[in-house]
């Protein structure tokens, strides 16, 4: 076997990394420096790069949090990005110098969090499996909600009602690049609820759509000029998943997001393998919320696990 060389990231590597994860497997827009680094002074980045004869052959976004590291806590999912020439045998050697690596720097803990299987263009568990045979993994598990293209299920009655009912209110559905009013809903709804924030703010998930015009987009549900509900949008090549959602009172009233959802929905599965409406358990996966997922159930989706492993080293 060719030995494996492991290096840290810093900007320089930064051209040779975002083409290695535009080419990679089970890589996705969040895993390009310029997503990563619009929150680069909230968390100390301990990315890694794995060279293989000198040729770059794995990353791993990531960071550290006194003796613990993470892949990464400002993202929904990380996990080793790979190209198709990753073999299983030489995933197990990256994670045993991963392990190896860690432990000399004074880290005594890793948090996992692997790419879900919806993301990748092809098959790519390969660290799932190197984990399994080198770690002593505990799994912490969340559940989202999926649409699958090949296979739609019927919507709940109440969701299907609930669009016609918005039809009737004259609620009409558009895409827009103002995400203020949206924010407003949002921002608001988040306090009321669980007294917290987005976690990007205006400005920061403004200056990502700039970034990625393609990638991350907002549709909104509009009663006249009125801005009453919507989802903002990550979409990679065979997901669309839809990171905010939010309506106002009189949005919930006219069941604006039921209609839009119809739209969306439609439209994403049309050019995508997968809709991903994102997870409905709190605390770490340790708490379903019954009534949220019952409404993204209600739209079709059903049970994709999104992971965190973690060992100690």
């Amino acid at each position: 076997m060719q030995s494996l060389e492991i290096r840290r990231y810093t900007p320089a590597f930064a051209d040779e990394w975002n083409q290695f994860v535009a080419a990679s497997k089970n890589g996705t827009f969040l895993f390009d420096r310029r997503y990563m680094d619009y929150h680069a002074d909230r968390f100390k980045d301990h990315s890694l790069l794995f060279f293989r004869r000198g040729k770059l052959y794995a990353l791993l976004p990531a960071n550290v949090d006194g003796d613990t590291f993470f892949s990464h806590q400002g993202l929904t999912y990380g996990g080793l990005v790979m190209n198709e020439r990753a073999t299983a045998v030489e995933v197990m050697e990256i994670f045993r110098l991963l392990n190896a690596t860690l432990r000399s720097e004074g880290i005594r803990k890793v948090v996992y969090k692997p790419v879900p299987w919806i993301y990748h263009e092809q098959p790519s568990e390969e660290d799932l499996y190197a984990m399994a045979e080198t770690c002593d993994v505990r799994l912490t598990r969340s559940l989202s909600s999926t649409i699958s293209r090949h296979h739609q299920n019927a919507w709940y009655r109440i969701r299907k009602c609930g669009a016609q009912k918005a039809r009737q209110a004259g609620v009409v559905i558009e895409e827009t690049e103002d995400y203020q009013p949206f924010w407003q809903i949002l921002s608001a709804n988040l306090q009321a609820r669980y007294g917290l924030s987005p976690v990007h703010t205006l400005e920061e998930i403004t200056l990502l759509h700039q970034r990625f015009p393609q990638q991350i987009r907002l549709f909104v549900a509009k009663e006249g000029l009125e801005t009453i509900g919507g989802s903002v949008l990550y979409i990679s090549n065979r997901v669309v998943h839809s990171q905010y959602i939010a309506a106002s009172p009189r949005g919930r009233e006219v069941h604006a997001l039921d209609l839009l959802f119809d739209v969306v929905i439609r439209q994403s599965l049309e050019q995508h393998a997968y809709f991903d409406f994102g997870i409905s358990t709190e605390n770490q996966g340790t708490y379903l919320n019954q009534q949220l997922i019952y409404q993204k159930e209600g739209f079709g989706g059903r049970g994709v696990c999104y992971d965190w492993d973690k060992w100690t080293l």
